[in-house]
């Protein structure tokens, strides 16, 4: 009975060519041309055939297991810490889990392998079919634009029993990322976000945002905005505006596709790092975010294209409590009272210049008001409508005020009843 040889098509090849530089019809220079290897190793192949025959082709190490082999203790000890804590882990992910961790040190490959051999097929490798993309280019400066987005999630997943927001900020030129936890996305949390953010960093040129009630008026016009040609601005628009900080709205969540991606890969790794560390409220979560973020932007940030920042520094002078701020513009009422919010307020030391002028009421975020006027800030105190026609509430040039409306009201009752079932008199001239 004859003797197979099992070859590759590849050593099939080989050995075509190893032939016919034996047989002289080619040189070993060419032979090594047409196999894709140096001369010195078709020489060596030539000596293996000619003293071994066809099977002096085939590679020594075929049949044998590898030296560099793992064993498969490991294997099993390593798909049983998988399944035991890290079960919903991607093979990168729970690589770096491994070595931190376990201190166990394995390829992403060799782990997304032993994965599929014990028929976990959640890794397997995903063909993209997207259609063809340009992407646009970073900005070269840091602090030149920086994208700004809330994303709503399960961050600790059924630890804490409801979704809330993470206001994620992201240099569009370096990757660098900075977020904080919020129950919701709104005027407040962005300007917490925003504020810490620019005692870090410094002040950006610009910020790129979404169609967000927050950053965008959603509504019509009014009559008055119309006829006086005005365009109406969200809260956190008027104050970055006093920061001459340019409000960009994009089209589209694609356009804002850098912060959007990473909040894809921080609802994966940031939720299951949480759970390691066993985070349960939204305080703890953003105490994690001290110690979590550097460690991610040293993994993902990039370096600009350009040396030069265009990050202002915050003033050391300027109070950012009353630059973000919730505003509304009220009137001062002939009795010298300011209402706002079913709230009612009384203007301290008035004068007669005070009556009816506009005054603009800001709402910091620890709830204090503050009254502002064309000129200066007015001092008030709060009171009820029963204090204010109480006289030890209001002053005496008030009181006045109030006891002509009251005679006049008075006088006018009085008419009233005398004339009832009689005909008003005719002034004839």
């Amino acid at each position: 009975m004859e003797d197979r040889i099992s070859m590759s098509k590849t050593e099939l090849k080989r050995l075509r060519i190893i032939h016919k530089v034996i047989n002289k019809q080619i040189t070993q220079i060419k032979a090594g041309e047409l196999i894709g290897v140096g001369d010195r190793q078709v020489r060596r192949l030539v000596k293996r055939v000619a003293g071994n025959g066809d099977a002096g082709i085939i590679h020594k190490s075929v049949g044998k297991e590898s030296n560099n082999k793992l064993a498969a203790e490991l294997r099993q000890n390593v798909l049983g810490i998988y399944k035991e804590k890290y079960n919903d882990f991607s093979p990168t992910f729970f690589r770096e889990k491994l070595s931190e961790i376990h201190n166990i040190k394995l390829s992403k490959e060799t782990l997304r392998k032993w994965l599929l051999q014990d028929d976990i097929k959640h890794f397997k490798r995903r063909v993209s079919r997207r259609a063809l993309h340009t992407w646009r280019e970073r900005k070269h400066h840091e602090g030149e634009l920086i994208q700004v987005d809330g994303s709503h999630h399960r961050w600790l997943e059924d630890r804490l029993d409801q979704e809330f927001c993470l206001m994620g900020y992201i240099d569009d030129a370096t990757n660098e990322y900075f977020a904080k936890f919020y129950e919701y996305e709104g005027t407040f949390p962005f300007f917490n976000s925003f504020e810490a953010y620019i005692k870090k960093y410094g002040i950006p040129e610009a910020i790129y945002v979404d169609g967000h009630s927050t950053y965008k008026v959603n509504r019509s016009p009014t009559i008055d905005e119309e006829l006086k040609s005005k365009q109406a601005h969200t809260q956190v628009e008027k104050a970055l505006n006093k920061l001459d900080v340019n409000v960009i709205q994009a089209g589209s969540a694609q356009a804002k596709g850098r912060v959007e991606r990473s909040f894809n890969t921080l609802q994966d790794r940031l939720v299951k790092e949480m759970r390691l560390a066993n985070i349960t409220s939204i305080a703890g979560a953003n105490e994690f975010l001290k110690t979590y973020l550097p460690e991610f932007n040293k993994r993902f940030a990039k370096k600009a294209k350009s040396e030069h920042s265009l990050f202002r520094e915050c003033n050391k002078t300027t109070d950012y409590k009353w630059i973000f701020v919730i505003q509304d513009s009220r009137t001062i009422n002939n009795d010298y009272t300011i209402r706002w919010k079913n709230r009612l307020f009384l203007v301290n030391n008035p004068k007669l210049t005070n009556k009816k002028q506009k005054v603009l009421v800001k709402q910091a975020m620890n709830g204090d008001l503050q009254f502002e006027t064309k000129h200066k800030i007015i001092s008030v105190q709060e009171i009820t409508e029963k204090q204010l026609q109480d006289t030890k509430y209001v002053n005496k040039e008030i009181r006045k005020i109030l006891k002509r409306k009251e005679h006049k009201k008075a006088k006018k009752s009085w008419m009233d009843d005398f004339y009832i079932g009689n005909p008003k008199p005719v002034l004839v001239k």
